[in-house]
């Protein structure tokens, strides 16, 4: 498949549209689940995911056309950010279902076009460096808030948790340097479905959530890392695909009754389908 904008969108919206798929997943909305939430559904996502394909195809054609040596390329990207989160507001009726995934699909897209405009194949370590390169401002923000306005500038304050900023300074190493190759290795014995349910055990055992801390406590959200951890271990032995949906399933029924939900790792489940996908096409 050619790496034009129109295909690397539709890439990025089916990575959305496949993780919603997913079932069953903890505490996380699925084709058949709300999981622990009650102001948004399947179809709820299905609008939001269409909504953002002309803000995925944006985001590519950014990081094409813009000088990355400019001071201000990551400063007007937000922006772009922010315009998509008006157009997910407008089709969801003012349910946040896609902030995380704008925030970090979008760097991934916009590097991924300057990316490819230099390279002709892709390298995950030389992009992960390259939203390193971009994202080093990111620290500053946490550092200088002086009021706290988001969930993740909280956690910063109160636990010293980076959260989504943290991960795009990192480069997304966690997905592209790890996660991807995990969840291409358990595809080889695995569906895809039960191949993502395994790897979110994984992104939920290392993953400080400010999801979870915000809707519980970080009491919470500490044994949910031990239980994931433990699950992982387990499944990942034996990689049965029974065993491991079972497993989700009764996590999903733990989440539903403590109302919380593993949004971040989910984010970060997006980015690795998408990448599953993209370097499937290459």
């Amino acid at each position: 498949m050619k790496m034009n904008n129109k295909n690397i969108a539709t890439l990025a919206t089916k990575a959305l549209l496949y993780e919603v798929s997913i079932s069953p997943k903890a505490g996380l909305v699925s084709r058949l689940s709300n999981g622990s939430h009650k102001d948004m559904n399947f179809y709820t996502f299905i609008d939001s995911s269409l909504a953002l394909h002309n803000y995925f195809l944006n985001c590519f054609d950014y990081g094409q056309e813009k000088l990355f040596s400019c001071p201000n390329f990551f400063k007007d990207l937000r922006e772009v950010g922010k315009v998509a989160e008006k157009e997910m507001y407008e089709a969801t009726k003012g349910i946040n279902t896609h902030k995380g995934t704008i925030f970090s699909m979008g760097i991934l897209l916009a590097v991924l076009g300057v990316h490819l405009k230099e390279n002709k194949k892709i390298d995950l370590k030389v992009l992960s460096e390259k939203i390193k390169e971009m994202c080093k401002p990111l620290l500053n923000e946490l550092e200088d808030a002086d009021s706290i306005s988001t969930y993740g500038e909280k956690a910063y304050k109160e636990y010293h948790f980076t959260g989504a900023r943290g991960l795009a300074i990192s480069g997304y190493e966690i997905v592209l340097l790890d996660g991807i190759n995990k969840l291409k290795d358990f595809c080889k014995t695995l569906d895809f479905e039960t191949a993502c349910i395994l790897l979110l055990f994984y992104y939920m055992s290392v993953l400080d959530d400010t999801n979870i801390v915000n809707r519980a406590s970080i009491t919470i959200l500490k044994e949910v890392q031990i239980l994931s951890k433990e699950l992982f271990e387990e499944n990942k032995k034996t990689l049965e695909k029974e065993n491991i949906k079972n497993s989700m399933s009764k996590l999903n029924d733990i989440f539903i009754e403590k109302n919380i939900s593993a949004g971040g790792s989910a984010d970060l489940l997006i980015l690795t389908i998408f990448i599953h996908l993209l370097t499937d096409e290459e």
